[in-house]
């Protein structure tokens, strides 16, 4: 179980908990490549029936002041712990991603509102390809059923 599911479990987001999640972390950077923060992006299907995903889950990791864990503990040294806090919760239909940068393992993800946004894989680097390969098939997936849904540039009457 990945960091966001457990997020996602023990949060307000119990609905969440049982649906089929595709999650992995990333780093924000600038269209040049830049590094701004770090953020978990999760791909769920937000009824364990649906065939495919339908949202898009953004979580950053905020990290708990020492005095807090010194409280609720009682030890005068914790180490600081991340926890997860969700940022974006975007329905699937308003969201498209691509590659950005397939030699840095970055995507860019577009918003219908016309936002857009970097963000560069991060994993184990053995296992890298291998990750961004799969997050490749799963967008190429969700271009090629989401067909219906409305562009940024088409009114909807």
């Amino acid at each position: 179980m990945g960091d966001l599911k457990e997020f996602l479990a023990r949060g307000e987001y119990g609905k969440l908990k049982d649906c089929p999640l595709f999650e992995g972390n990333f780093v924000q950077v600038t269209k040049f490549g830049e590094l701004a923060n770090r953020v978990t992006m999760g791909i769920v299907a937000s009824s364990p029936s649906l065939k495919l995903p339908d949202l898009m889950l953004l979580a950053q990791p905020v990290e708990n002041q020492l005095e807090e864990c010194a409280i609720k503990h009682r030890k005068p040294k914790c180490a600081p712990q991340e926890e997860l806090q969700l940022i974006a919760l975007l329905p699937l239909k308003f969201v498209r991603i691509f590659i950005h940068d397939e030699r840095r393992y970055q995507f860019k993800v577009s918003l219908a509102s016309g936002r857009r946004f970097y963000l560069q894989l991060v994993a184990h680097p053995q296992k890298l390809d291998c990750i961004f390969w799969q997050w490749v098939r799963l967008f190429y997936l969700l271009h090629f059923y989401q067909n219906d849904a409305p562009s940024p540039t088409t009114r909807v009457t």
